[in-house]
């Protein structure tokens, strides 16, 4: 087995729905026990970034460098977001205007980006879609900004109140809790003895060894093959094709990127390597479907697969507003994660306020909400429950017939052990949940 030593403290791109139960001894939707709603100011008196006729929303998505390809749809599902919220009235009299600061990726630049919106354009709000997200958390908590985001396994979602992933959180030792689902969905898909690879990112890094350890945790599974030190952008997978092969995989959970999966797939697939299940924890995309590397493959997807029916009013309006503001996007996973984070920020708006939202009441009401779906998209949650808890519960579907096609009765998969310090918290008692109804939230 071939593994990489030294992991940081950023976290890897898990993704997934929460279920029930705690992460560690303490519940930390306690401190919330006693929070209470905050009111509109009488008169209004507009925060940085509020006129009457405005709400200046902050965006850092990588629109350059090695992620820009990955993370641009993000952009696009979030400004169709914001054309409905502009084009039906949602926040009264008052529009929303975005402004995004491209930070590639890159940590230092994340920051910098950070304090550009905050101290030049003067943003109400942030929406981050970074992978380097983590970077800007301390700068943004202390400035007192409402962040919305997609959680990509960053710790920064379970460290600071002031966080909200779009829909879930995440912990904040995200190095030694999580949960056991990639593990479990491996062994329920049939593996045995299970490859694991991934880019030489920290957040890669971080997410294999969660695998590998939940792996060699679970009877009938064990890890033969770990490598997270592949450097993005590499296009030549002979060597690792070689090495999974000789090591005898009979399954693998590959993390890369789309590029990466698409190139050590076409060099398995000529290696003659073949393995059930593939599983990739994203790259949920139609450009996957043409490709032959890709058929009987599984995606892992944090909500409702487009594929379900019946359909919901999320997905309804999402379809209309991509088709008229960005109609050559591909309405793949990317595309969906910026219109549900968009839904979040507009949803933080509303509890704070249409008449006179404040960045404190964002922060305190939101926190407040209870059975949120983003409008279906996902099971009733409430923002208390989900704050630093790890993720349990993901969307399947396998590649067939150049079509996805929903697992596990179209349900959501789920782990069956919390892992705290790398020990079996606890089991839980099913390792499906039922869908979730298509009514909106209450406010």
């Amino acid at each position: 087995m071939r593994a990489v030593a030294g992991i940081s403290v950023l976290a890897a791109a898990s993704v997934g729905l929460l279920a029930t139960g705690a992460a560690g001894a303490t519940d930390p939707s306690a401190q919330f026990d006693n929070l209470k709603p905050i009111k509109a100011p009488n008169p209004c008196k507009n925060d940085p970034g509020i006129t009457d006729t405005e709400i200046k929303v902050g965006t850092i998505i990588p629109t350059s460098g090695p992620f820009a390809t990955t993370y641009a749809p993000t952009l696009e599902g979030l400004k169709a977001r914001v054309a409905k919220a502009n084009e039906t009235g949602e926040l009264g009299d008052r529009k929303i205007t975005l402004v995004n600061v491209d930070d590639a990726g890159d940590a230092a630049r994340n920051v910098t980006a950070a304090q550009q919106l905050v101290e030049s354009d003067k943003v109400f709000t942030v929406v981050t879609e970074s992978p380097a997200g983590d970077a800007s958390g301390q700068y943004l908590h202390d400035q007192k900004i409402p962040v919305v985001g997609w959680q990509l396994g960053l710790p920064v979602y379970g460290t600071y109140t002031n966080y909200f992933g779009m829909q879930n959180a995440n912990t904040k030792n995200i190095q030694t809790e999580f949960t056991s689902r990639n593990a479990d969905v491996i062994k329920a898909l049939g593996g045995k003895k299970l490859a694991i690879i991934g880019y030489s990112t920290a957040n890669s890094a971080v997410f294999t060894e969660q695998v590998a350890s939940a792996a060699n945790k679970t009877k009938g599974l064990k890890t033969v093959y770990l490598n997270h030190d592949i450097p993005i952008g590499t296009t030549d997978f002979g060597a690792v094709a070689d090495q999974i092969k000789q090591s005898g995989a009979d399954s693998a959970y590959i993390t890369l990127d789309f590029a990466g999966n698409s190139g050590l797939s076409s060099a398995l697939k000529q290696a003659g390597v073949k393995l059930k299940p593939t599983v990739y924890p994203g790259g949920y995309s139609p450009q996957v479907l043409g490709i032959p590397a890709y058929d009987d493959k599984y995606f892992g997807i944090e909500f409702k697969p487009y594929e379900e029916t019946p359909s919901w009013p999320g997905l309804d309006d999402f379809k209309k507003y991509m088709a008229q503001t960005s109609p050559s996007t591909a309405l793949g996973q990317f595309a969906g994660v910026g219109w549900i984070t968009g839904e979040t920020m507009i949803k933080g708006l509303q509890a704070a306020g249409v008449a006179c939202p404040t960045r404190k009441a964002f922060i305190n009401n939101l926190r407040l909400v209870k059975g949120y779906t983003a409008d279906g998209w996902f099971p009733p949650l409430n923002f208390t429950d989900v704050y630093n808890r790890p993720f349990f519960c993901a969307y399947y579907l396998q590649v067939v017939n150049k079509q996805f096609v929903p697992q596990f009765g179209g349900k959501q998969f789920c782990g069956k052990k919390e892992i705290v310090n790398n020990k079996i918290l606890k089991s839980l008692p099913t390792t499906t949940v039922a869908p979730p109804t298509t009514t909106a939230a209450p406010a």
